[in-house]
């Protein structure tokens, strides 16, 4: 017995990590969005237009929370209040080519996706979606669902987007609340 678990051993130490038809890394296909820098700079133009903010939201093709904050963001009341004040610009940092490169320049450390930034219509970093924790480390809350990161959400919204009634800023709150899973939700619970 010990002998043919000995001989199992060595077969798997020996074995290929991955099967023949794993696609290599130059099978991956490559992006297939516009350029992330394209759309940002579409974003940048309309808000110096518009007199108004740009927030960016970061995601990928199999983010769930990514479908959570677009699903809040394409809510009547949420498009009519926040579109008063900002252009929104999607990027995906897997299907927009150089997604990534701009992720990396606006996330202030790594935070997986969603990530969001809210820039002046001059490219100025005013907010993003990294709370800040003790030990001077930062946390991406992503979609604000947990209480500390709907105060960070609020805070944020408020500093980078003055304009915001306080009217404006409790339908956002009572929005987002209503948008984020519900505790029995398998596919967004945390």
């Amino acid at each position: 017995m010990v002998r043919r678990a000995a001989a199992l051993a060595v077969l798997l130490a020996l074995a290929p990590a991955g099967r023949a038809d794993d696609p290599k890394p130059a099978d991956k296909p490559k992006p297939a969005g516009p350029p992330a820098a394209d759309l940002l700079d579409a974003g940048l133009a309309a808000a110096r237009k518009d007199g108004k903010a740009v927030f960016v939201a970061f995601g990928s093709p199999g983010c769930v929370w990514c479908k959570y904050l677009d699903k809040y963001h394409d809510r009547p009341a949420v498009k009519k209040a926040l579109g008063r004040h900002l252009v929104f610009v999607k990027i995906d940092v897997e299907e927009n080519p150089g997604g990534q490169a701009l992720y990396d320049k606006y996330a202030p450390e790594p935070g997986g996706v969603p990530t969001w930034v809210i820039l002046s219509a001059d490219g100025k970093v005013l907010a993003d979606s990294f709370e800040p924790q003790d030990g001077g480390k930062k946390f991406n809350v992503g979609f604000p669902a947990e209480p500390n990161e709907l105060a960070h959400y609020e805070k944020v919204l408020r500093a980078a987007v003055p304009k915001l009634t306080d009217g404006e800023v409790k339908l956002l709150m009572d929005e987002l609340r209503d948008t984020r899973p519900k505790p029995d939700e398998k596919d967004g619970g945390r």
